[in-house]
């Protein structure tokens, strides 16, 4: 497989800076063009259509979760970006995947780390069902008062 060039420079086209055929460049939402206002370059769309569509969330433009505006990832992971769907089974769960990287259900069968840290303790994990000994100590002493 063939390595993919690493991108130079910003995502954004500044207004101020296009020269020659990029000047053309437009909003694919507003229609705004590239010498009014700063133009995402891969996504073509401008930086009030790309903030307006993180505030709404509705898997279109924006990740349904955390917002991340990144079109090709939506389309791939019906509506939420890479960082919120299972590295291993690729369902979303973004609370658990931003923290462990993998999903509840995924982190339950693996049964090696603590489902509330995510420290790697076999031992641990099996004696306090899903806990390491100190988030079971915590749960504990959290229980007592």
């Amino acid at each position: 497989m063939a390595r993919q060039k690493k991108r130079r420079g910003s995502k954004w086209t500044d207004p101020g800076n296009v020269k020659g055929k990029k000047k053309y460049r437009y909003c694919k939402i507003c229609g705004s063009t590239a010498t009014q206002v700063r133009i995402m370059k891969h996504e073509h769309i401008c930086e009030k259509c790309a903030e307006e569509a993180a505030r709404k969330k509705k898997g279109q433009l924006a990740c349904k979760a955390c917002g991340k505006v990144v079109p090709n990832q939506l389309k791939k992971y019906n509506g939420y970006c890479k960082e919120c769907v299972c590295k291993i089974c690729g369902k979303p769960d973004p609370e658990y995947t931003h923290k462990h990287g993998v999903c509840r259900e995924c982190l339950i069968k693996m049964g090696t780390n603590c489902l509330v840290c995510g420290k790697e303790a076999y031992a641990q994990v099996k004696k306090n069902n899903g806990l390491c000994d100190e988030c079971a100590a915590k749960r504990n002493n959290k229980g007592e008062r």
